[in-house]
């Protein structure tokens, strides 16, 4: 295990996330009459719903987002559902309680906070310890679009759904590109009032993720009357899982993994909401979830029809026992869903305009059906190894299926992503390409949301276990006592209780030394994979780009390589790029001619004539590249040798030009002028 680097300055930007996250989506659950697990596990949630509808609504008003705007919008939202919380209350009385869950101990509820500040710890400690420092830049493709966004938002004060594709695809007549942007909204705020760099608020949140699903398994179990051991040791469970950790480094995907991590709590307050009983005592649990529904679509659309599949075998168990109940809670679901849809019209009518994207975008099939349902039971998927402890509990949670009670849907919900995981790695047909195209067909998604409830059936197995366990000692200690078995039980309710407790910590012990300190070295080699020095952003590139800031004048473009760290130069000192996103796609005619023909600038006056459009002076190379594969762009290439650019910085990693006007050129090569130290070339390609 690798102890991470972790100063104050850091717990300061993790604790302001985690303010973000939790106190004014908490303050609207409560206001909104939620209490316990599912006020905590729901905050997030809430603040998601409510940044992602108010950041577009704001920009339609011509009112910048900022902290103090992001405020504003809550308190309008928690002064409304008061409001009708009030008006309801005075016009029909008190709402008829809701259904009786069994109660958990005081003493089950504290055990069952601990194992959820250990699941935030060790999600903490396992992405910490893979990328070394909360200031990492995290080295795969999603995450400079997440960045740049970010700092799109806090410079420019748009939160509107298409105004972050202007980093990338922002010439005249290209056609806009609408990306959801609540998570993008909320580590605005975070970014603006700690000032930390924009990469350490990325990882800020990202820590966090493992430990919300925990939260929100948490939650679920405890709504669905599960037993405290099982709410406990699924927590723990998710937090051991890999496929949760490939979602935080393998792009990383975070506004999905973010919802991946607030899917279960959708179920909850769908069945909130279900419960009531009386239309009247629905209003509110339908507010509740209409805004549940909200959040997921604002922070990704794909999540939101995950959470659909997520719930609808616990809808099915709740019909298949009372089939007379269906119509009206089909009727309540279609009127919160009309309700959600009316606050996200906006980012239902973008992810309409971009489903044909989709098409544009498939992964490889690779594997055989054996080899995909091996993994899903052995959690191995994109390693060598397999994690047996959880695969030994999760057979001993199916082989005691049945008593899993009202949890028993959740095995339906693994079953459903299971299949489209299989599909997705080993079915290479049109038609399966078609039905996991909402996920674009990535395996790497479906294995994460096929692992989040087999991870409860987990928590099943170690619970039986346990059960187990305390009838082998009562057993035990009758048979001391020569009393017969048909006599038990035979200890009095403190002697009970004091053996649940020491039997549920024994078992919850053991299962965190069989899976190794619940797979920490592991998943940190995982989360290794992409950060660090390189492959895209070196330490030298980094210092060459703070430099370069300090060189172009505000409002310039620079040209850069579309396949190199530079796409990261926007985020880390706000100079604008000519390549602004790893992503080729649908970029403007002047930046793909560049791409393709810069170095002719003295001769061909259609690269003259795009260089004045774009506003370029100054070139920047940078020599790490983000695939291995990658080479230097076309266009590109030679410069070293060009008599028409001079040279301003270098360093072994970066390097900077700037364009001479011509007749302005002078003889000597563009490496040797300026009074800038000789340096390494760097290659036209990544090596």
């Amino acid at each position: 295990m690798i102890i991470p680097q972790f100063g104050a300055a850091d717990g300061v930007v993790v604790i302001a996330y985690v303010a973000a996250l939790l106190l004014p989506g908490g303050l609207l659950g409560l206001v909104g009459g939620l209490r316990g697990w599912t006020l905590v596990a729901s905050a997030p949630l809430f603040t998601y719903a409510v940044s992602g509808i108010a950041g577009p609504l704001y920009s339609a008003m011509g009112i910048r987002w900022s902290p103090v705007s992001w405020a504003l919008a809550f308190v309008v939202v928690i002064v409304v559902v008061a409001g009708v919380r009030l008006l309801l209350r005075r016009l029909r009385g008190a709402p008829e309680p809701g259904p009786e869950i069994p109660p958990w101990s005081l003493t089950a509820q504290l055990a069952v906070v601990a194992a959820v500040v250990v699941a935030v710890g060790t999600g903490l400690v396992v992405i910490l310890g893979g990328i070394r420092t909360l200031g990492a830049i995290p080295q795969d493709w999603d995450a400079v679009f997440h960045a740049n966004g970010i700092r799109y938002i806090a410079e420019t004060g748009d939160g509107s759904l298409y105004g972050m594709g202007l980093t990338n695809w922002y010439e005249p007549g290209a056609p806009p590109i609408f990306y959801p942007n609540a998570y993008h909204l909320l580590g605005t705020v975070v970014y603006e009032m700690t000032g930390a760099t924009i990469p350490t608020v990325l990882n800020a949140h990202t820590v966090l993720i493992p430990g919300m699903i925990g939260l929100s398994l948490v939650a679920l179990v405890r709504r669905f009357g599960g037993r405290p051991i099982v709410a406990a040791t699924a927590a723990l469970a998710v937090v051991a899982v890999s496929s949760v950790y490939d979602l935080l480094w393998r792009g990383p995907l975070l506004p999905f993994a973010t919802g991946v991590a607030l899917t279960p709590v959708l179920v909850v307050l769908a069945v909130d909401m279900l419960d009531a009983r009386s239309l009247r005592s629905a209003v509110r649990p339908a507010l509740l979830f209409a805004l549940g529904m909200a959040g997921l679509l604002c922070l990704h659309p794909a999540i939101l029809i995950g959470a659909v599949l997520f719930t609808l075998p616990a809808l099915v168990q709740r019909w298949w026992s009372a089939p007379g109940r269906a119509p009206r809670e089909i009727g309540l679901l279609v009127v919160a869903g009309v309700l959600a849809a009316l606050g996200c019209a906006a980012q239902l009518a973008g992810t309409l305009s971009s489903a044909g994207n989709l098409a544009a975008i498939s992964w490889p099939a690779d594997l055989t059906v054996s080899t995909s349902v091996g993994q899903i039971l052995t959690f191995g998927h994109g390693s060598d190894t397999i994690q047996l402890w959880l695969t030994v509990f999760l057979v001993v949670g199916l082989l005691c299926y049945r008593r899993l009670g009202a949890l028993r849907w959740v095995g339906f919900t693994a079953a459903i992503f299971g299949v489209l995981f299989v599909v997705a790695a080993s079915v290479s047909a049109p038609w399966a390409k078609t039905i996991t195209s909402l996920w674009w067909n990535d395996r790497w998604r479906l294995i994460a949301l096929t692992a989040v409830p087999l991870c409860i059936v987990i928590g099943h197995g170690v619970g039986e276990l346990q059960r187990l366990f305390v009838t082998a000692l009562s057993r035990i200690a009758d048979a001391a006592r020569h009393r017969p078995p048909e006599a038990l039980p035979s200890q009095s309710p403190t002697t009970q209780r004091v053996l649940a407790v020491v039997t549920s910590v024994v078992v919850l012990l053991a299962f965190v030394a069989l899976t190794r300190g619940l797979y920490v070295a592991r998943d940190q080699a995982r989360m290794m994979q992409n950060s660090g020095e390189g492959p895209a952003v070196s330490g030298l590139e980094i210092a060459g780009m703070e430099a370069i800031a300090g060189i172009v004048p505000p409002g310039e473009r620079v040209l850069n390589d579309r396949g190199d760290g530079s796409t990261w130069l926007y985020a880390l000192t706000g100079v604008e790029s000519v390549a602004g996103h790893y992503d080729g796609f649908r970029t403007g005619p002047d930046a793909m001619l560049l791409a393709q023909s810069f170095n002719r600038y003295p001769d061909d006056p259609a690269v003259r004539t795009a260089v004045q459009q774009l506003d370029i002076q100054y070139v920047q190379l940078d020599a790490g590249f983000l695939r291995s594969d990658a080479t230097r762009s076309p266009g590109l290439t030679g410069l070293e040798n060009a008599d028409w650019l001079t040279v301003v910085y270098r360093n072994p990693d970066v390097v900077l030009y700037r364009i001479d006007p011509p007749g302005d050129e002078q003889s000597t090569s563009a490496g040797a002028r300026a009074g800038v130290p000789a340096g390494p070339l760097l290659s036209d390609g990544s090596g």
